[in-house]
């Protein structure tokens, strides 16, 4: 059984400061809550949209629990994608008996905190236990899975995002990659090809990537597109910068997020106001217009930043495996 996934449902992000990193992405780039925040005693959620994603920042209360035990750990960073799926204990029986992978946590459908914020006529009245499975090691996030928690027997308006909106969420293209970090792209690669029927993609972007001191490997998880790097050190002139030393303290790991902007300085002048460091700069392609920065956010946001600048003219076709949707200039 090859595991058919939803559209990506939301990003868990922990964090020390929720409010705090709402706070910076609304600031930079016009990010809006979408939902009340949810609190219980283990636990705060901020539910952020920016672009056409949901990030759910976790900010842990109780000194116990998954969340609190990946900050201490990890320190800040992204936890886990959400996923539907059709039948959640034949997807749960697939990952344990074929890919290795065992639940981290579960929970009861109406106890969890997004199902909260549901009214309950447009609840599944048969919704189950949702997973959280045990997937940082091989995939560099865990899994969160659960089955759809709208009732489609009722006629309810559908948005164009999973924001809740028709429109994307402040300055921000559709998102373009989740970056990773590895030992091994090509074997993370086989495994998700063998579990969920991935592909590689953005051939021709993964080419200006792939080099000496860089292996990559664009791979898609759904409508995610997944960019595994395994930095190639090289002692006498390199040590593999960000990406090697979170390869060496958390093993696989998500390194960045990367969306487009109208107006790259713009943004980064907002940065710099921020007191947020470069991690460099640098041009896409040699006679490319404009430069795309890595702001060092990993702290403060769960994730470092990249981003660049909306092209003027449209790109080749494949190049993205994602559709931009802010207009062409």
């Amino acid at each position: 059984m090859t595991i058919s996934l939803s559209e990506l449902a939301h990003i868990k992000v922990t964090v020390h400061d929720a409010d705090k990193a709402y706070q910076v992405l609304c600031t930079i780039f016009g990010a809006q809550k979408i939902k009340e925040d949810f609190v219980n005693s283990f636990i705060k959620v901020v539910h952020v949209g920016l672009g056409d994603i949901v990030l759910q920042y976790i900010e842990p209360i109780a000194e116990k629990g998954p969340w609190y035990d990946h900050l201490q750990t990890k320190g800040p960073g992204i936890f886990s994608l959400a996923f539907c799926v059709e039948n959640i204990k034949k997807t749960v029986e697939t990952l344990e008996k074929k890919g290795g992978i065992i639940p981290l946590y579960s929970m009861d459908g109406e106890e969890q905190d997004y199902v909260k914020l549901i009214p309950s006529e447009f609840l599944n009245p048969t919704i189950k236990t949702a997973y959280l499975m045990n997937s940082m090691e091989k995939l560099g996030f865990h899994l969160e899975l659960a089955e759809k928690t709208m009732n489609e027997e009722l006629t309810s308006p559908k948005t164009q995002y999973v924001t809740g909106s028709d429109h994307l969420i402040g300055d921000a293209s559709t998102m373009l990659h989740v970056e990773l970090v590895t030992n091994d792209p090509d074997k993370t690669y086989e495994f998700l090809h063998d579990i969920f029927g991935s592909e590689r993609v953005e051939k021709e972007f993964n080419s200006l990537l792939d080099n000496e001191y860089m292996h990559a490997v664009h791979v898609n998880l759904s409508n995610v597109v997944l960019q595994y790097l395994q930095p190639i050190t090289k002692p006498e002139t390199w040590d593999g910068g960000t990406w090697g030393k979170m390869l060496r303290k958390n093993g696989s790991y998500v390194h960045n997020l990367n969306w487009l902007v109208d107006d790259i300085e713009e943004t980064i002048a907002k940065f710099k106001k921020e007191k947020f460091k470069t991690i460099f700069k640098q041009q896409l392609t040699p006679d490319a217009e404009t430069h795309y920065y890595m702001l060092r956010s990993l702290n403060k946001l769960g994730f470092h930043l990249e981003h660049g600048e909306m092209p003027t003219e449209p790109l080749p076709e494949g190049f993205f495996f994602t559709d931009l949707k802010k207009e062409i200039k």
